[in-house]
């Protein structure tokens, strides 16, 4: 029993040497880095200009009235899908593990220091240098070599395994979760957006050729379809074709730039094709396209296109746009390949066709004109139909057109009420008549509608995309 008793006592004896023991040695601090982000999402957000230096140059990127531009390269926008992507790699990419605090490794990890004149030389190195709105720096990050992948049997495998960095101002060597691949070319940040014009807003587009070869396609009002003018007795528009050039201009991109102090006279734009667009919203743009494609340095053969813009309205946002395209054009040519000029090079014999032949006439009120029919219209629209500009809700547009057309049943004038309420320009400028048209010519549901009435009839209420109808058949 004495032996027992002896026993307990030293293993409580050892118990507690182990406690003091353990209770005397100093705490580590845990990692700040370690586990997190290489850069936190709200410091991103304070971030208005990033620097990249690599082994093909440096690009600067800088946020001006919400926009990302790059000053080096004549202020112009940079692309923002790319931007967010920068933005997404360094939020979402975590810190692994510390590799090493020797500065002495620096060089061979591919994160060494670098004077601000000097180049990187490594394939994958890249120094990221992140600034305030004073231009003072906030944290550079050096991307540095990436680790070799190991296959499950310990052999190397193929490809990257994360990547080493380091802060410019720490010596700690740290492992990141992913490779960070980057774009160096300067040209790639572009964004290559020349015109973003909704096809529903153009109203006219004009080509001036040279020797007087003049011809242009244009809405009567703002919810036709583009015809071509001056058409020829027996000829119709290609509507797909002219609503395919429209929709053309919705999204057109350019592929590179010539910088000069004289685009205008530029040898290859002495013999061009000129296209002025018209918009329902006062923005006007010219497209001055060179005639043949012409060598670009790097880039094969492509055409030269000379943007000019105007604006007369009291939109902010479009007024600072149609100043930045002027200010583009006092500096630069635009090139454009030929897959997309192509389709604007169209003569007035492409935007047309023979008019189908007659078909029989039958006792339907359908089929009593089988080509052009005149009508008139009454058009209510409502906060985001096409084209409108109204601030009614599509329920009190619906109430209104409703009581319109008890209005007209009761008796009141169609043309009045057109002058006084209708939505469309037709109404104010000729008693909401439209004129002739054909199949194809307007919307749809409008069509639809108005070839189904006999001469001199009245319809129901008719939604199309622009809004609500009353239309009347005129012959």
């Amino acid at each position: 029993m004495k032996n027992l008793k002896l026993l307990i006592i030293a293993g409580l004896l050892v118990v507690v040497a182990l406690v003091l023991q353990h209770g005397s040695q100093p705490a580590v601090a845990p990692d700040p880095y370690i586990g997190k982000s290489l850069i936190a999402a709200a410091d991103m957000d304070g971030v208005p200009e990033i620097v990249i230096k690599s082994s093909q140059g440096r690009i600067d990127l800088k946020k001006v009235d919400g926009i990302w531009r790059l000053p080096e390269l004549h202020n112009m926008r940079a692309d923002r899908n790319r931007v967010e992507e920068l933005f997404q790699k360094l939020t979402e990419t975590k810190v692994v593990e510390i590799v090493s605090g020797n500065q002495q490794r620096h060089k061979d990890l591919g994160v060494a220091s670098i004077s601000e004149d000097a180049g990187i030389t490594g394939e994958d190195n890249a120094l990221i240098v992140l600034k305030d709105i004073a231009g003072a720096q906030l944290r550079q990050i050096y991307l540095g070599k990436g680790r070799q992948a190991r296959s499950v049997d310990g052999s190397q495998g193929f490809g990257n395994d994360g990547q080493y960095f380091r802060f410019g101002d720490d010596d700690g060597v740290y492992l990141l979760s992913q490779f960070l691949w980057l774009e160096k070319n300067q040209k790639n940040w572009l964004s290559k957006e020349l015109l973003k014009l909704s096809s529903d807003k153009i109203g006219k587009i004009t080509w001036e050729y040279p020797e007087n070869d003049t011809f242009s396609l244009e809405r009567a009002t703002a919810t036709s379809a583009l015809v071509l003018k001056d058409l020829d007795e027996g000829k119709q528009t290609k509507q797909q074709v002219a609503e395919q050039i429209a929709g053309i201009f919705a999204a057109l991109q350019f592929d590179d730039f010539v910088a000069t102090d004289s685009p205008a006279l530029h040898p290859a734009l002495a013999e061009k094709v000129s296209l002025h667009i018209e918009c329902s919203d006062a923005f006007n743009v010219k497209l001055n396209i060179s005639s043949g494609p012409v060598d670009i340095p790097g880039a094969g053969k492509m055409h030269l296109v000379l943007l000019n813009a105007e604006y007369a309205g009291s939109d902010t946002s479009l007024k600072n746009l149609a100043d930045e395209i002027e200010a583009n054009a006092a500096k630069m040519a635009f090139a454009l390949g030929e897959h997309r000029v192509k389709p604007l090079l169209v003569k007035a014999a492409d935007l047309s066709e023979d008019k189908p032949a007659p078909a029989p006439e039958t006792a339907s009120a359908t089929a009593s004109v089988a080509g052009q029919i005149a009508a008139s219209h009454i058009l209510v629209a409502y906060q985001g139909a096409e084209r409108s500009s109204a601030t009614r809700s599509q329920q009190e547009a619906e109430n209104l057109a409703a009581e319109l057309l008890a209005k007209i049943k009761e008796g009141s004038d169609f043309g009045k009420l057109a002058e006084e309420s209708s939505d469309c320009p037709s109404g104010k400028s000729a008693a909401g008549s439209l004129g002739d048209f054909g199949r194809g010519m307007m919307a749809k549901e409008f069509e639809d509608a108005a070839f189904a009435l006999n001469v001199g009839e009245i319809s129901e209420v008719v939604k199309s995309p622009f809004g609500y109808h009353i239309i009347r058949r005129d012959k």
